[in-house]
């Protein structure tokens, strides 16, 4: 017993040498280090006295006091268990961003925890959106903050995001538009100015309004071109577009115009008058040049009070079928029937009246005074070669150049029937006359006056308030009937600086000028034909052009009546050819109808004489040349 005793004591007394041992020191041998769920001796026995001094009484044999149960006797003792978790980041590919309404960016997020899920969320959703792939969308404008953090944990990154309007322009841009329109029609101007700027914030537009005419203004626009101190946008007619175009300095609009986000739906673009569109790319190079805007024609303004109901029969039985004078005689009336019927039978009816003021107020002789009075020479001239298809000037298809037409037998010979019928007090002109034709009409010096609906105004005087009417121009007999399409357009300057942008100005601007609601404005205060299809039947307009709610003798009535009118001709309207020298083309004829009108015993020789000048001049300035 002793003996075995002994035994136990000696191997417990070895344990604790061996786990007393310095680090890097092995024992070898055999015996190994009991478990820890076993006892190292039996129980009840204790220490004897003979246990070495460097085993504390207070500790059992068994469990040495560092080493935690768990720990295998071979690792160090005095090595803690680490306390620290991972660090863990989100990083974005973008701390700040800036996007339109609409439209939308994708933002990365990247972290260094694998396998981690990136959530993405939005601080005001009313601001911005973003879904789980990172794709922001603007709302509408402010700021937010876009998040990505990783699931179940509070490691994130954060975005500012800024949403700005939805413009078509991002950064500052001015444009200039110079008009010569009066301060009403310049109001209508300004109103889509202030519209289109709301909507663009970027963009600044200054708008003046030019003391000269229009040729004048073109002059000037030509000349500041080297200077770049021009317009953007100006009104101009076809003419002086062609000079431009000449001069390098006009900008196409056709991409603007077909554009899928800022440009002309189809359904937009149909609601144009197409002759009004087809005008603005009848130039001689490819591509739209121009728009319209103030577009017209020409009228035959009369008082109806004086006219209508008055029966000729017993002057000359053949006017209107021997019944009294109507409407739709005069709508359909000819130069012949002019000339050789109606001019001279009110002639005679005047004289047949019974006291001289009944012979001044029907039509007073007193001074310069005609049956018809026609506003404009060279219009008269361009809308007789139209109407018989005699010829004015056309286009080389081929090198884009104008050619003379004019001089023929046939306009010859009608130049020689209008001198003749001037003599005999049947018709003049405004040059012939030496003042307008529509002061002589409300003053009862011509009892029809030919001119511009787009100058009603003029047709009607407060002073002398009439009914006045307006009828179809005379046309050639036999002959499809012919208007001349007139009134200025809006012409698009290019510029070297922004010029991207200056444009898209210039065109928003258009866009915005020319929307229903501003053309109806525009039409309703201007006189001037519509534009745009929904314009003339809108309610508003229907209004406007309803003569029967009106006042008798205002101009109210005459502007009703005028409105009317311009939509009953918009099928017989044609546009005369533009190229270089285009204008000068248009001077020179209306000085040969002034010059020959003029003559009261006029020769083929002068004929001839003063067809061949403006010929001459007339290439000249094809050929960029002065005489």
């Amino acid at each position: 017993m002793k003996k075995s005793l002994l035994i136990s004591v000696m191997l417990s007394a070895m344990l604790l040498t061996a786990c007393a041992m310095p680090e890097g020191v092995i024992d070898d041998g055999e015996s190994s280090a009991p478990k820890a769920s076993e006892p190292a001796s039996e129980p009840g026995a204790s220490i004897p006295e003979s246990t070495p001094a460097s085993v504390p009484a207070s500790t059992p044999a068994s469990t040495p006091a560092s080493t935690p149960a768990s720990t295998p006797a071979s690792e160090p003792a005095s090595t803690p268990a680490s306390s620290e978790a991972p660090s863990f980041t989100v990083t974005l590919s973008e701390t700040t961003l800036s996007l339109a309404v609409n439209s939308s960016e994708q933002l990365t997020a990247t972290t260094n925890m694998a396998g981690a899920i990136i959530v993405w969320s939005s601080n005001n959703e009313a601001v911005a959106t973003v879904d789980q792939l990172g794709n922001v969308t603007g709302v509408a404008e402010g700021t937010t903050k876009i998040i990505a953090a990783i699931k179940d944990r509070e490691e994130k990154a954060e975005c500012e995001v800024t949403v700005v309007g939805n413009y078509f322009i991002q950064e500052p841009t001015e444009i200039i538009i110079e008009t010569t329109f009066n301060d009403t029609y310049g109001q209508i101007f300004k109103d889509a100015i202030a519209s289109i700027t709301k909507k663009e914030p970027n963009l600044t537009i200054k708008y003046s309004k030019y003391s000269g005419d229009y040729t004048d203004l073109k002059d000037e626009a030509i000349k500041g071109y080297s200077a770049n101190n021009y317009p953007d946008v100006i009104v101009a007619y076809p003419d002086s577009v062609a000079d431009f175009i000449n001069a390098g300095m006009q900008l196409k609009m056709d991409k603007y115009m077909d554009d899928p986000e800022f440009g002309w739906t189809a359904e937009e673009k149909a609601d144009f008058y197409e002759a009004y569109l087809v005008e603005g790319h009848n130039y001689a190079v490819k591509g739209t040049y121009s728009l319209p805007i103030a577009k017209s024609t020409e009228g035959m303004y009369y008082d109806e009070d004086k006219i209508i109901g008055l029966n000729l029969a017993t002057i000359d039985p053949t006017i209107n079928g021997g019944n009294a004078i109507t409407a739709n005689y005069l709508n359909n009336l000819t130069w012949d029937e002019v000339f050789n019927k109606l001019a001279p039978a009110l002639i005679e009816y005047r004289e047949s009246l019974p006291s001289d003021a009944a012979k001044k107020a029907f039509l007073d002789t007193s001074d310069d005074w005609a049956v018809l009075g026609y506003d404009s020479d060279d219009n008269l001239f361009i809308t007789l070669a139209e109407q018989y298809g005699y010829g004015y000037t056309s286009v080389n298809q081929v090198t884009g150049t104008g050619v003379v037409d004019f001089v023929n037998d046939g306009m010859k010979g009608l130049m020689k029937t209008f001198n003749a019928n001037k003599q005999k007090k049947y018709v003049a002109t405004n040059g012939t006359f030496g003042k307008r034709v529509n002061s002589l009409f409300n003053e009862d010096k011509v009892l029809f006056s030919i001119g511009s609906t787009g100058g009603v105004g003029y047709q009607f005087s407060a002073d002398n308030p009439k009914n006045v009417n307006i009828a179809r121009i005379p046309q050639a007999p036999n002959k499809d009937p012919k208007i001349i399409q007139q009134g200025p357009s809006l012409a698009f300057l290019k510029h070297q600086d922004n010029s991207n942008n200056r444009g898209l100005g210039a065109w928003l601007f258009y866009k915005e000028l020319t929307s229903v609601q501003s053309c109806i404005v525009w039409a309703t205060t201007t006189g001037y034909s519509p534009i745009r299809k929904s314009v003339a039947e809108s309610d508003d307009f229907l209004d406007f052009s309803d003569p029967d709610i009106q006042t008798a003798k205002t101009i109210d009535r005459l502007k009703a009546l005028n409105a009317g009118y311009q939509e009953q001709v918009s099928n017989y309207l044609f546009y005369s050819p533009v190229f270089k020298g285009s204008s000068d083309a248009r001077t020179q004829v209306g000085s040969l109808v002034t010059d020959i009108l003029s003559k009261a015993d006029l020769t083929d020789a002068d004929v001839d004489a003063i067809f061949q000048k403006a010929y001459d001049n007339t290439v000249l300035a094809i050929n960029g040349k002065t005489n």
